[in-house]
């Protein structure tokens, strides 16, 4: 015979669901922190038209990703030296005060100008748009932890 009521046992992970939404954001930031460093590595290491063929190493060494937490979770950005954002969304370099711009090429010697176009190549900007499309499957992994916990 069985009983005449029903007892419903409510999972502890559910318990913790009023917890989870701060937790989980933050895990899945900190995730895309991560692979947006590298991915704005990555783009910057590579050749090709929207590379950069670095020599040295001061604009790779220069790329920060910063991680700003508040309430609603946080906002994701990125940083490196000027010539960097110069390079990603382009620029033209005209003189100010002198008719010409004048410059040494290794190889080619004084060579002088009345602008200097540098095209773009969305490095930087490539970088953080892969990282948003990656965001919700770093938002699912942490929802998942979390719920296993």
């Amino acid at each position: 015979m069985t009983k005449p009521s029903a007892t419903i046992r409510v999972p502890a992970w559910v318990k913790r669901l009023d917890q989870m939404p701060a937790e989980v954001t933050q895990r899945a930031l900190e995730e895309s922190r991560e692979f947006l460093r590298d991915e704005a590595r990555r783009n910057a290491s590579k050749g090709g038209a929207n590379g950069l063929r670095v020599r040295s190493g001061r604009l790779l060494r220069s790329i920060r990703t910063y991680l700003k937490k508040n309430s609603k979770g946080g906002t994701l950005s990125l940083g490196m030296v000027f010539y960097g954002w110069v390079h990603d969304r382009g620029a033209v370099i005209e003189p100010v005060k002198a008719p010409r711009l004048r410059f040494y090429i290794p190889g080619a010697g004084w060579r002088s100008s009345m602008r200097v176009v540098l095209p773009e190549r969305r490095w930087a900007r490539d970088a953080l748009d892969a990282t948003k499309k990656k965001y919700s499957s770093f938002l699912q992994q942490a929802i998942r932890q979390a719920v296993r916990k």
